[in-house]
C-alpha cells in the first residue's frame, strides 16, 4: 500500500462534469479493496467530493452512520480543507460497489482512514477552483484565496463563487501535491460541532431499515433452528396458513419464514407454527461443558505466539510469584434496532437495502448466495440503529433475498428482540492463565499469558487458521503489550463453540486488557506498589499510555476516593491507534450491592475533530461497558441460548449510570480510533476498584454474579 502522502496523479483523483455543470473529484484509497489496482487499469474511486453550479457540495459518505458520529466529522473535514459552510454539503450513503472500496466500519477505522486522504481530496478541489478564478481575473493563483465558498482576488476586491468556477474548474488540470491547511488555519476541525443527522434523527425524518415499507410484497418473519448446526426435518403449517394475513409459509434446511401482509400477522403465523427440529450434535452443550473445555485449555500448553527472555529460567529465578486465571462469557450486541432487510428479486436481478456496516461484503454475500455475478446485487445502505459489530454479518440480507427470489416478490425481512439474542455472532467466551514473577526489590521481570478462546477467523473464515494453527486476533492486547518485561511468553489455544461468535465492539482488546489490567493490579499490591507507579515502571516505551495514564489518575485525586466505604480502581490500555486510562470509583454495600460511583476515562487519540463526538463516544463507551462488566453474559442450556430479552439480558439502567468526566488529550501523534478504544479499560479498572472498596477478587465477568458468589464462599 502506498502512503497517502506519495499518491500518484493517476491514483488520486478523477475528474468529469457534473450533468449540471460542475466539478466532481473521485478519490481513491488504496489499500481498501481486496484486489490490486493495476498500473494501467481504470481508476477505482471510493469517496465523490462534488461542487455544482449552485455551489453546493455533495460529500458521498462511502462509510455508514452507525452513531458515531463519522459523518458529521467526515464532513467537517471536507469542509474545513475546502473552504465551505457545512450547511452547504450535501452528504449521501454511497451503495456498495468497488469503486468505494470494501469500506467496512468497523476497527474505529472511518476517520483515521478517511483523514488524510479526504484532505487531500478537498484541497485538490480548493486549488482547482482557485486556478479557475485566477484564470478569469488573469492573475496568478498563489495569490488568491478561498472563504466560505468563494475564491476572493488577491487585492480583495473581488469575489467568485466556487458555483460560478465549478465547470472551468473541472477542465484544468489537477495539481500533483495541493497545499493542505496548517492547522492554525483550520476553522472546523478540532471545534465542538452538532451532529448533522440529530435534527432528522429529533424529527423522524431519519430512514433507519425498520422505517422502510414494502410495496406489492410481504413482511416475512422466520423461526430459526434453536440449536446452531441443526435442521429442520418437516413443518406442519396449517395453522400458521390461517392466520389472517399471512400469504406464505417457505422452508429452508434450518429455518421456516412466515410471509404476510404486515408484521403482525407474520408474527402470529410463526406462532401457529410447528416445526420438527433436527438439532443436531450440539443438542447436549451447555455453559458449563464450554467452561470445562476453556478451562481444560487455559492448563494445557498451547501455541506460542511470543517466547522472549528465557521465561522458564526468569520464573524459577523470581523470588516472588503470583498466579491467576480470568474469564470471560458469551455476550451478545443487542442493537436497539433488530436486524431487518429489504430485498426485491426479479429477472436475475436483486435491489437490497439493509442497515449494515460492510455494504460491499453484504453486497458479495448476498450475489454468492444466489449465484448471480457481484454486478447484478444493488445494496444499498440504510442509517444503522445500533451495530457494535453485529452487522459486519450479512445473514439477514441472505435470507431476505433467498425469500424474494423464492416468492417473486418485494419482502421485507423482520427479527424480532428473541431472534436477535439467540441468532447473534457473539462475543468469543475466554479463559486467561496468567503468571507473574517479582525480584527481590518488587520489579516485574518474568511474565507468562495463556488464552483459551474460540476464534472469529477460524470459524467465519474456514481454511484461515489451520487446524492447531494460531489466530493472532486472539492474543490481539496481550501478544503485542506495552509493558515492557524482561521475560514474556504469550500462548494460545482455540476453543469451538457450536454459537456463532464474531466481533463486538474492540474485539479481544476486552478480554485482554480485563486479565492484564487485573494481573497487573495483582502483582502491584504483591509488590507493595501503587498500582499507577507499578504501571508506569513498566511504560517507558510507550509515553503515549503513560501519558493517558498520568492523567487519569491526576485528574481523579488518585488514590484516594471522594466518600468513605470507597475504592478507586485503575487500568489502561492501547487499542485501534489510541491510547486510553480509565479510574473507576465503586463502592459495595453490606447486601453486595456493587455501584460504580464516578469514572474518569482519559483518551489520547491523536488529531481530534469533533470533541463532542468524541466525548460522546467516550461516555457511551462507560455505559456499554459497565453494563457488559456488571451484568452481561449469554448463557447456554441444552445447547440452546437461555436468554432471549432485556429482561433476561439486562442493560445499564439509567438510575446505575455514573458521573462520568472525559479527558481528551491532544497530541502530534497519527489519528488513532475513538469509538472503541475507550471500552477495554472500563471492566478491569471496574474490578480493581472492587478490591480497593471490599478487599475481594474478582476474576470473571459479569461482577456482579461474580461478586455474588465471593459472597457466598
Amino acid at each position: 500500500m502506498k502512503n497517502a502522502h506519495t499518491l500518484d496523479r493517476r491514483e488520486f483523483l478523477k475528474i468529469s462534469a457534473l450533468a449540471g455543470g460542475g466539478l466532481m473529484l473521485a478519490l481513491h484509497l488504496p489499500g481498501w479493496r481486496g484486489d490490486a489496482v493495476a498500473a494501467d487499469g481504470p481508476l477505482a474511486p471510493n469517496v465523490f467530493i462534488a461542487v455544482d453550479g449552485e455551489g453546493r457540495v455533495t460529500f458521498r459518505f462511502a462509510w455508514n452512520e452507525l452513531g458515531q458520529g463519522a459523518m458529521t466529522s467526515l464532513t467537517m473535514v471536507a469542509a474545513d480543507e475546502l473552504d465551505v459552510d457545512p450547511a452547504r454539503v450535501v452528504t449521501e450513503l454511497a451503495p456498495a460497489g468497488p469503486e468505494y472500496g470494501n469500506n467496512v466500519t468497523g476497527g474505529s477505522s472511518s476517520m483515521r482512514r478517511s483523514w488524510e486522504p479526504l484532505r487531500r481530496a478537498a484541497a485538490t478541489a480548493r486549488e482547482m477552483l482557485k486556478s479557475a478564478a485566477a484564470e478569469r481575473w488573469g492573475v496568478t493563483a498563489v495569490g488568491c484565496r478561498t472563504e466560505n465558498g468563494f475564491v476572493i482576488h488577491p487585492d480583495g476586491a473581488a469575489r467568485l463563487g466556487y458555483g460560478d468556477l465549478a465547470a472551468a474548474a473541472s477542465a484544468l488540470p489537477v495539481p500533483e501535491d495541493p497545499p493542505l491547511k496548517p492547522v492554525a488555519a483550520r476553522r472546523l476541525v478540532g471545534t465542538r460541532f452538532a451532529r448533522l443527522d440529530t435534527p432528522d434523527k429529533v424529527a423522524g425524518r431519519a430512514r433507519f431499515g425498520l422505517d422502510l415499507t414494502v410495496e406489492d410484497g410481504f413482511v416475512a418473519v422466520a423461526a430459526r433452528c434453536p440449536v446452531q448446526g441443526g435442521s429442520l426435518k418437516g413443518c406442519e403449517d396449517s395453522a400458521a396458513r390461517a392466520v389472517p394475513g399471512v400469504r406464505e409459509v417457505v422452508s429452508f434446511d434450518d429455518w421456516v419464514a412466515v410471509l404476510a401482509d404486515d408484521t403482525w400477522s407474520a408474527l402470529r403465523g410463526r406462532d401457529a407454527l410447528k416445526p420438527d427440529w433436527d438439532l443436531g450434535p450440539h443438542a447436549g452443550e451447555s455453559s458449563a461443558t464450554l467452561a470445562d473445555r476453556l478451562a481444560a485449555a487455559a492448563a494445557a500448553p498451547g501455541v506460542v505466539s511470543l517466547d522472549e527472555g528465557g521465561v522458564d529460567a526468569a520464573l524459577a529465578a523470581a523470588p516472588t510469584r503470583v498466579e491467576a486465571e480470568y474469564v470471560t462469557p458469551l455476550i451478545a450486541h443487542a442493537p436497539m434496532e433488530p436486524m431487518n432487510c429489504v430485498a426485491d428479486f426479479a429477472d436475475g436481478r436483486c435491489t437490497v437495502t439493509v442497515p449494515s456496516q460492510a455494504s460491499l461484503w453484504a453486497r458479495d454475500t448476498v450475489a454468492q448466495a444466489l449465484d448471480l455475478p457481484p454486478g447484478n446485487v444493488t445494496l444499498q445502505p440504510t442509517l444503522v440503529g445500533g451495530a457494535f459489530g453485529r452487522r459486519l454479518w450479512s445473514d439477514f440480507a441472505v435470507e431476505a433475498a433467498l425469500l424474494s427470489r423464492k416468492v417473486g416478490r418485494p419482502v421485507q425481512l423482520v427479527w424480532s428482540r428473541e431472534d436477535d439474542f439467540r441468532h447473534d455472532f457473539f462475543r468469543p467466551p475466554s479463559r486467561h492463565r496468567l503468571v507473574g514473577g517479582l525480584d527481590a526489590q518488587g520489579r516485574l521481570t518474568v511474565w507468562t499469558h495463556r488464552v483459551a478462546a474460540s476464534s472469529i477467523s477460524k470459524q467465519n473464515f474456514p481454511g484461515s487458521i489451520p487446524e492447531g494453527g494460531a489466530d493472532e486476533q486472539m492474543v490481539d492486547g496481550v501478544a503485542n503489550s506495552p509493558y515492557a518485561v524482561p521475560a514474556r511468553r504469550v500462548e494460545q489455544t482455540i476453543v469451538d463453540t457450536h454459537l456463532r461468535v464474531g466481533w463486538w465492539r474492540a474485539v479481544y482488546n476486552n478480554q485482554s486488557a480485563f486479565a492484564n489490567e487485573c494481573f497487573l493490579d495483582e502483582l502491584a499490591h504483591a509488590a507493595g506498589r501503587d498500582p499507577v507507579d507499578f504501571r508506569l515502571d513498566l511504560l517507558g516505551d510507550a509515553p503515549r499510555l503513560a501519558g493517558a495514564l498520568r492523567a487519569a489518575a491526576e485528574r481523579s485525586g488518585w488514590p484516594r476516593p471522594s466518600a468513605a466505604g470507597r475504592g478507586l480502581g485503575v487500568a489502561c490500555h492501547e487499542s485501534f491507534g489510541s491510547q486510553a486510562a480509565v479510574v473507576a470509583e465503586v463502592s459495595v454495600d453490606d447486601a453486595g450491592r456493587l455501584r460504580a460511583h464516578r469514572v474518569v476515562s482519559v483518551l489520547e487519540c491523536g488529531v481530534c475533530v469533533n470533541p463532542d463526538a468524541v466525548r460522546a463516544q467516550m461516555e457511551g463507551a462507560v455505559a456499554m461497558a459497565l453494563g457488559e462488566t456488571l451484568r452481561g453474559r449469554i448463557d447456554i442450556e441444552n445447547g440452546r441460548v437461555v436468554q432471549g430479552n432485556f429482561d433476561q439480558y439486562a442493560l445499564l439502567r439509567l438510575d446505575e449510570m455514573p458521573a462520568v468526566e472525559t479527558h481528551i488529550l491532544e497530541s502530534g501523534e497519527p489519528m488513532g480510533g475513538v469509538g472503541e478504544p475507550p471500552v477495554p479499560p472500563v471492566a478491569p479498572a471496574i474490578a480493581n476498584a472492587v478490591f480497593a472498596a471490599a478487599g475481594l477478587r474478582l476474576r470473571e465477568l459479569p461482577l456482579a454474579a461474580a461478586l455474588a458468589a465471593a459472597r457466598r464462599g
